[in-house]
């Protein structure tokens, strides 16, 4: 399996079933506490790595069940593709001149697109009518 002697394949296991219990004790006193369950928070609080929460499927889907229990708490109404009702109105309104700004320039690249295809078409035809120009 590994090249690895075994004192150190046992000592790296040692090292992640610690990580692993740390990373879920945090977790637990996250949700008791009822503070923000996110993966980020989860590794500060257990001095572990994002990537390592990441990479263990188990803590992985105990950090978004916890995280998906906490959002429906704290706000049942707010879905993730609605913006959340505490959100001010100056960033609502930024949000949605975004949006609009997002769709005019997709038909500027769109009306652009169109123009360089007619200019490439143009620029074609000019050379082929070159070729066929024969000064006497």
């Amino acid at each position: 399996m590994s090249d690895l002697p075994k004192h150190l394949r046992q000592a790296a296991a040692a090292r992640t079933t610690a990580a692993e219990e740390k990373a879920r004790k945090a977790l637990r006193r996250l949700a008791v506490s009822r503070e923000p369950v996110s993966f980020t928070a989860v590794a500060k609080a257990a001095g572990v790595s994002t990537d390592f929460l990441y990479r263990h499927p188990e803590l992985r889907a105990q950090i978004e069940r916890q995280r998906a229990k906490f959002r429906s708490s704290v706000n049942p109404a707010v879905t993730e593709d609605e913006p959340a009702a505490s959100s001010s109105a100056p960033v609502r309104v930024l949000a949605r001149k975004l949006e609009e700004e997002r769709v005019a320039r997709r038909h500027e690249v769109a009306e652009l697109r169109r123009a360089l295809e007619v200019a490439q078409g143009e620029n074609l035809e000019l050379r082929r009518r070159l070729e066929r120009y024969e000064p006497a």
